[in-house]
């Protein structure tokens, strides 16, 4: 009798848990969680300033008045080489560091500049970043260099189809390494051929402003938090945009709506918990950790195969 009871038991268990779990065993699902979404593109840029290298005059022993990345006023002392005293002619961050192409990239013509210029450090090596004098100077030694804090620039290029991207005032993010995320604005948009010439302006301070010259950055356009879902995964149901969760029991997928915030083709950031329609009405969204259906053909199947059970 107990064997019975056991081996009724058994059946029950295999029917009520097991098998909805083995017909699900093809539906693919994944765990959506909360992060930020970036749209972006890589690109190449020229740094551009407007700064001054002072030279000595004569030889003798360098005496720094000031430190690396002070922000001085005009006609501030700056250096002493032997008994003669250096001051600054114009307000500005004061950098012991040069490269050879501070009167070469300048903002009067960063306008005509284009991606050839990249490969100029290539091309001639004299042009290197390399630190002032600090010991004993000869005549025409670079002693230190004034740069203009309140303005700089950087100019790059990308591909023409981004064009609508890339308007006169829109703020972007250029990030030159994942430290290093600077805001700045899109002065100027310049068709050269088959790319875009993108000036950009700034007026923050950045610690290695004064130092950068050419490399490659990334260019954020946009970005937004929430819950980020594979763009495969979102179907529409009357006209309502929206993915399908797994009940916890994984017996069942369920239409929920969602609400779109950003895209980069791939992947989808969405509204988190709830957001409200355009009729001013509260609509409950996907949560953090909710399991999602990979492709929305799947529940149709799965549907599907639910009706022919029945």
């Amino acid at each position: 009798m107990i064997s019975a009871y056991a081996l009724v038991f058994i059946v029950l268990f295999v029917i009520i848990y097991v098998v909805p779990r083995v017909s699900n065993i093809f539906v693919e699902t994944y765990t959506a969680q909360y992060g930020i979404l970036e749209q972006s593109t890589e690109s190449s840029y020229i740094a551009v300033r407007t700064e001054k290298l002072y030279t000595s005059d004569n030889g003798g022993q360098v005496k720094r008045a000031v430190s690396q990345g002070a922000l001085m006023r005009r006609n501030a002392h700056i250096a002493d080489v032997g008994a003669v005293r250096y001051y600054s002619q114009e307000r500005g961050i004061i950098s012991y560091y040069y490269d050879g192409l501070e009167s070469v990239f300048t903002p009067q013509n960063m306008q005509e500049l284009t991606e050839s210029n990249l490969d100029l450090n290539d091309k001639d090596k004299s042009y290197e970043l390399k630190e002032c004098e600090s010991g004993n100077a000869q005549s025409g030694s670079p002693i230190f260099k004034v740069v203009d804090n309140t303005q700089w620039y950087i100019v790059c290029w990308v591909n023409a189809d981004e064009a609508d991207d890339w308007t006169p005032g829109k703020s972007v993010t250029v990030e030159f390494d994942k430290d290093d995320k600077i805001k700045m604005k899109v002065s100027q948009c310049n068709m050269q051929g088959e790319k875009l010439q993108l000036i950009l302006s700034c007026n923050r301070y950045y610690e290695k402003f004064d130092r950068i010259r050419t490399g490659e950055c990334r260019l954020i356009k946009a970005s937004r938090s929430g819950i980020i879902i594979d763009s495969e995964s979102i179907t529409e149901e009357d006209g309502t945009a929206g993915v399908y969760v797994m009940s916890k029991k994984l017996d069942e997928a369920t239409f929920v709506p969602v609400k779109i915030l950003l895209s980069d083709g791939e992947k989808t950031v969405v509204e988190k918990n709830y957001f409200m329609d355009e009729n001013g009405e509260k609509v409950t969204t996907i949560e953090n950790y909710d399991e999602i259906l990979k492709k929305p053909k799947d529940s149709e199947k799965k549907k599907g195969s639910e009706k022919n059970v029945d």
